[in-house]
This record gives structure tokens, sequence and C-alpha cells, in this order.
């Protein structure tokens, strides 16, 4: 197996993990970090399609984590 593979896997593990959590917020960043593995193997083994579909997993996350975090701080102000 070589570290390609193993990030491929330690991503995929990530994301069936971040199904478990009940925070969203948890479930959010190990999914967004899980995909973000996905994403960078399936670029260097040249799997675009997998690669787009994550890379859009990914930026969803951060975008809802951000979004998240906004509105978390206008309700504490």
């Amino acid at each position: 197996m070589t570290p390609v593979d193993i990030l491929g896997y330690a991503g995929t593990a990530l994301v069936i993990t971040s199904f478990l959590c009940q925070s969203l917020i948890k479930l959010r960043l190990l999914n967004a970090v899980g995909a973000s593995f996905v994403t960078l193997y399936a670029i260097l083994t040249h799997a675009w399609p997998v690669a787009i579909l994550d890379g859009f997993i990914v930026v969803i996350n951060v975008f809802q984590l951000l979004r998240h975090r906004k509105n978390s701080a206008a309700v504490t102000t």
C-alpha cells in the first residue's frame, strides 16, 4: 500500500466517522478534513470526478461552518 492509498483510506474513514457524530459542527469538521484527504487522493490518482465531488463537499462544509460561526457570533453580541 502506497502513501497515496493510505491518504485515500484515511479520508474515507474520516468521512464515514463524521456521520456518527451527534454534533453538526464536529460532523462538518471531520467531513471537511476527510473530504480534503479524498480530494487530494483523487487528484494524485487522476480520478477527476471524485476530486470534483469531494472538492465541492469541502467547500460546502467550510461555507456552512463559517456561516454557523458568524451566526453564533451575532447571537452572543
